[in-house]
């Protein structure tokens, strides 16, 4: 690839000096340029692909974008951008792309960036890259650049955009890194708190001559359905879901506003081989505690959720993290969502239910050791709540059990409802979901197996 086709994109009838010199800088660094306007204010007659011609693409005049409030207008040609670029990229024309702006135009090629594929060249250089660029992000592989200054090409400006001009061009001409050694890739969805099964498991599948991504569940899981959906991750055994319940309480650790996907979806989708568990969904990764909504903790206070130990609030995971409890109420939500969610599954899918407990915090006193992720002398995991009839394990997994009995659909042969006599933690837990992934893998899985094993009680 001698000459990347790079795009320069922005608010070209107000920045028209500063685009001008950075689509100057990439066919310095040896890119083929093409503007794209993305402006929402005036008509711009010297881009190689006009605000008309994104807007085409969903029917709207220009002219009827001038008249609306910035946030509207920045939403429309937002999302005409999308699909516009997507257009582009899909016949060849995009092998990367940059821009420079302030807010408003950061916010509108965002999203031009954010529709394009995990890989290719994106470089925003923006003046609000100091502040939360989540909004921004999204769950894309965008690089976000500190310019110095929105506009004015000077001394400092001029160095910061030739760099960036010239690493868009560098990273464009890397092109596929895949080769005759690229093994194929299982995720394998993560916590802190559900670490131990993890890491058996990647381990085993490491062995066998995968290569696993480790997911960790703090709004990544939206990455990880995108690489599914693009047939990159073609297993995966969704072991922490625990992303969920995050987005039950709007909390930073869910997945991006941005994204328009849903949680536990592609694997559905697209018929590869999955296993999916509650793993972490005891527990939602909330905010500090100092951020907390006030709503939250009269919960705490009322008894609502219950408190750790006798302090009157949820426990504190880090200076960062407040865990969460789900409420029966949620874990009901819950159960319906699985259900709704992977009744739809067109591969193999086994539902796995550990009855003794979500994560490391969910277990009681009497297996409390390092070994097993909470600490012996520290009494019962914070989110441990024992069943009343089997005490031994957790009521939300006899909750969840008894939802997924009835809602589970009968009908769809490639989906299966295992209860796992054992914490998600425990080795033998992580060994039964190695077992059925083998089967899945070697074409061999139907529903109905592997009730003979140890710790398989239904």
């Amino acid at each position: 690839m001698n000459k990347p086709k790079i795009i320069v994109t922005g608010m070209c009838d107000t920045k028209f000096t500063e685009l001008k010199f950075l689509a100057e800088q990439v066919k310095k660094a040896g890119g083929e340029v093409k503007i794209v306007n993305v402006g929402c204010g005036k008509p711009c007659d010297w881009t190689d692909v006009s605000l008309q011609e994104v807007l085409d693409v969903n029917g709207i005049k220009q002219e009827d974008v001038f008249k609306l409030p910035r946030a509207e207008a920045i939403k429309v040609v937002g999302e005409a951008g999308e699909k516009k670029i997507m257009q582009m990229y899909e016949a060849g024309e995009v092998d990367g792309i940059i821009s420079w702006a302030g807010s408003m135009g950061t916010t509108t090629v965002t999203y031009l960036m954010r529709a394009l594929p995990f890989g290719v060249p994106k470089v925003m250089l923006t003046d609000m890259a100091s502040s939360d660029v989540s909004q921004w992000l999204g769950n894309k592989d965008i690089y976000i650049v500190n310019p110095t200054a929105e506009q004015g090409i000077n001394v400092v400006t001029r160095k910061m955009v030739a760099n960036a001009a010239a690493a868009v061009v560098a990273m464009a001409k890397v092109g596929d890194v895949r080769d005759a050694e690229t093994k194929p890739l299982m995720a394998i969805t993560a916590y802190g708190t559900t670490t131990i099964a993890v890491n058996h498991c990647s381990q085993h599948f490491n062995e066998k001559g995968w290569d696993t991504i480790i997911i960790h569940q703090v709004g990544t899981g939206a990455t990880m359905e995108d690489l599914i959906r693009s047939g990159q991750i073609t297993a995966i055994i969704d072991l922490t879901t625990g992303e969920l319940t995050n987005n039950m309480y709007d909390s930073v650790y869910g997945t991006p506003k941005t994204w328009n996907g849903e949680r536990v979806t592609a694997a559905s989708d697209m018929g590869i081989p999955q296993i999916v568990t509650p793993g972490g969904c005891d527990q939602a990764a909330y905010n500090s505690i100092a951020n907390m909504k006030q709503e939250y903790l009269e919960e705490y206070k009322t008894g609502k959720r219950r408190t750790w130990k006798d302090t009157g609030l949820p426990y504190i995971h880090n200076a960062s993290v407040t865990i969460m409890y789900p409420t029966d109420e949620e874990i009901v939500e819950l159960s319906e969502y699985f259900a709704e969610k992977l009744n739809k599954t067109k591969g193999p899918t086994a539902f796995l239910i550990p009855m003794q407990g979500w994560s490391a915090y969910d277990q009681p006193e009497e297996r409390a050791c390092i070994e097993n992720g909470w600490a012996k002398g520290n009494g019962d995991g914070p989110q441990w709540e024992p069943d009343a009839k089997n005490p031994h394990w957790s009521k939300r997994s006899t909750m969840m059990r008894d939802i997924l009995r009835e809602k589970f659909d009968p009908n769809n042969e490639n989906l299966d409802l295992l209860c796992i006599d054992y914490n998600v933690n425990d080795p033998e837990f992580a060994t039964i979901c190695e077992t059925i992934m083998d089967s899945m893998l070697a074409g061999e899985w139907h529903k109905g197996m592997f009730r003979e094993l140890e710790g398989v009680i239904e």
